[in-house]
């Protein structure tokens, strides 16, 4: 009987226990959720800035800008956990900029920081500044109270600038610095006094160092040979007088292999609407163009990126499995610069965009070419 009887008393603490509810929760009026991280360095020590929203009575939205320098990036966040009185929870973080500097020494410790984080989320839009982070951050900040636009709207899809936008999140960019086969390409940026941001193409990273730097039209066409989906419905200029958009796409790599040299031929097939362009110039002219422009700058692209040993166009990628892990060491800095590549472009007009003439009651040019 008083086995039992201590065997419910047991029982009941450890019910008693498990009714405690989340013992570690705290109030939300006491958590501090960042949404952005900036990390430079100031000589030898780390500094990181959070922007906060900061909650008030009245309609208006606000944000609060802290800081704190360290030796580590853990270190400078701890030093601006002292400086607030609320708990601060970097699970919300959807964006990390850094400085351009930070790439040139090399960033890959910073990356490795990050993804060891219990409470960093490995989805954050990474991008580097060119400009001083402390006038960044405050002009942003400036920005968003004046204007209202959301700090991370050039970021959504649809957004104008998407398809020039290599948008990478953080684990991407771990996975870019640490493959045998692919690199990364990471935006610039800087603030804006009308919207958010600007935008100024990309840098190619090679072993978490920044190697290249992309032109907004080069990460245009990375997008196109990655078959990312956001590039339908992009205009592109051929010349100073004609634009096209594009309205469909298909990307191929066709793969030889002659004993140890390997010929890549890329074909890229178009459907696209003229949506600007001189009246003397018909269809076959336009497409000539359309085609020599792609052909021509793509070609420059790959040769800009094999001279630089680095692949951000998942060209070594789709040949990896036809490897060893040894030889994979070695790939982009032995055999990825000596691959021959050839580029096709074909290109079809789906709409030539010419209006008709309403002055004349026949349509004769309309007929004639009806006829043809």
């Amino acid at each position: 009987m008083k086995r039992n009887y201590w065997i419910k008393i047991i029982i009941s603490f450890v019910l008693l226990a498990l009714l405690s509810g989340c013992w570690d929760s705290r109030d939300i009026n006491y958590r501090s959720t960042p949404i952005l991280m900036g990390v430079t360095k100031d000589e030898d020590l780390y500094h990181v800035y959070l922007i906060i929203p900061v909650s008030v009575v009245s309609e208006q939205r606000n944000l609060a800008k802290v800081d704190g320098k360290g030796a580590t990036i853990v270190d400078a966040i701890e030093q601006i956990k002292k400086k607030i009185e609320t708990t601060i929870d970097l699970e919300h973080i959807g964006f990390v900029v850094l400085g351009e500097e930070l790439g040139r020494e090399g960033i890959g410790k910073i990356i490795n920081t990050f993804m060891r984080m219990r409470d960093m989320p490995a989805t954050p839009t990474v991008a580097f500044t060119q400009e001083d982070m402390d006038s960044y951050i405050d002009q942003m900040i400036e920005t968003f109270q004046k204007v209202g636009v959301p700090i991370f709207g050039f970021l959504e899809k649809q957004a104008g600038w998407e398809i020039y936008n290599p948008e990478v999140s953080l684990w991407q960019v771990y996975r870019g610095i640490h493959s045998y086969t692919s690199d990364i390409a990471i935006p610039i940026i800087s603030s804006n006094e009308n919207l958010e941001m600007d935008y100024f193409g990309a840098s190619v990273l090679k072993n978490g160092k920044i190697v290249e730097t992309l032109d907004a039209l080069e990460v245009l066409l990375m997008n196109l040979l990655n078959n990312e989906e956001n590039v339908i419905k992009t205009f592109i200029t051929i010349d100073e007088t004609t634009d096209v958009e594009l309205v469909e796409r298909d990307v191929e790599y066709d793969y030889k292999y002659n004993g140890d040299q390997i010929d890549l031929t890329i074909k890229l097939e178009f459907v696209m609407i003229v949506a600007e362009a001189e009246d003397h110039l018909n269809d076959e002219d336009i497409q000539k163009k359309f085609e020599e422009k792609v052909e021509k700058d793509t070609l420059q692209l790959v040769k800009k990126l094999q001279d630089k040993h680095a692949d951000v166009l998942g060209i070594s990628n789709r040949i990896r499995k036809n490897y060893t892990h040894n030889e994979l060491k070695n790939f982009l800095n032995e055999t990825y610069p000596n691959i021959n590549v050839k580029v096709e472009v074909e290109a079809v007009i789906e709409n030539n965009g010419k209006i008709r003439n309403l002055n004349n009651d026949d349509f004769e040019d309309w007929d004639k070419q009806k006829q043809d």
